[in-house]
């Protein structure tokens, strides 16, 4: 398995091809503690080849930089079917949605991606407060 790409979002879905909105950010601006940020979404795509294929056990933790879960893991599983013949790798494509969370301090954390209990993508999240307006002369 290998990923091909990983990243946060605004929003996104994956149908036979990806759509998303506010790609790529790593940081949440929050003027005060404790911050809810309403919408976001992990979207990874990931290459299997043929030996591959079957039901994969997928994990996802949003955790501070202590190591401490945020929000409870989510699991699900993640069905990898085999390329068509004299084809090489097959493509599977993973949107997982996050609502309403609770930052309760400003900092580090990450969004972790495992599969079958290996973590195959870390994704980090900067939790900080605006910058303040330039001074005026």
């Amino acid at each position: 398995m290998q990923v091909d790409f990983a990243f946060i979002c605004d929003y996104a879905e994956a149908k036979d091809k990806i759509n998303a909105l506010g790609i790529g950010f790593s940081r949440i601006y929050a003027k005060k503690m404790p911050a809810r940020h309403a919408h976001f979404s992990l979207v990874a795509q990931l290459k299997f080849i043929r030996i591959e294929a079957g039901t994969k056990k997928v994990q996802v933790n949003l955790i501070d930089a202590d190591g401490a879960s945020i929000i409870p893991p989510i699991n699900t599983q993640l069905e990898v079917k085999p390329p068509p013949q004299g084809v090489l790798e097959s493509k599977t494509r993973l949107v997982m949605e996050f609502g309403n969370v609770e930052f309760k301090k400003y900092g580090d954390y990450s969004i972790r991606l495992n599969m079958d209990g290996q973590e195959i993508v870390s994704i980090p999240l900067v939790v900080t407060q605006p910058s303040p307006p330039p001074a005026t002369a």
